[in-house]
């Protein structure tokens, strides 16, 4: 019934362009309470909303310098989803020093791993995965001055 209402409101022998969405990513946990200590307290975020069941967090989002992330509560059906998730960051030009600023300061702790390119990446305590490629011209930087850091 849906698909033939928006074909009745649909200019015949036009195509509809969708050129803004409104996407997210999820990252699945084992303990939403943890979780919301550690990217709140360690990694930085702010908490934007937080949706509770038995007085606990089971769906929040948080953000950093733009970025939003959606974290959930695990449950039976998606207990295997927990520390599976991957979030690609490109950073730009512009952005890099401050945001490189920002883990020095809270003593974040990173690798380096080459994903084509020396890649930064944060892991959370599930394991996902925050990726962070930086410019070329940091690159190499990245490289000296994370080496060791885990």
């Amino acid at each position: 019934m849906t698909r033939d209402l928006y074909k009745e409101i649909e200019p015949p022998n036009e195509v509809m362009i969708v050129d803004s969405l409104h996407a997210k990513t999820v990252f699945f946990v084992k303990d939403a309470e943890a979780s919301l200590r550690f990217y709140t307290e360690t990694l930085g975020f702010s908490l934007d909303w937080n949706h509770q069941e038995e007085g606990r967090a089971f769906v929040f989002q948080v953000s950093l310098f733009g970025f939003q992330l959606m974290l959930n509560q695990v449950e039976p059906s998606t207990k295997d989803r927990a520390g599976h998730g991957r979030v690609f960051i490109g950073l730009d030009e512009d952005q890099v020093d401050g945001f490189l600023r920002h883990i020095e300061m809270k003593a974040i702790k990173t690798t380096t791993i080459d994903w084509g390119a020396p890649t930064l990446v944060i892991h959370d305590q599930d394991q996902n995965e925050l990726f962070l490629w930086l410019p070329e011209s940091h690159r190499a930087k990245l490289e000296t001055a994370f080496a060791g850091v885990s």
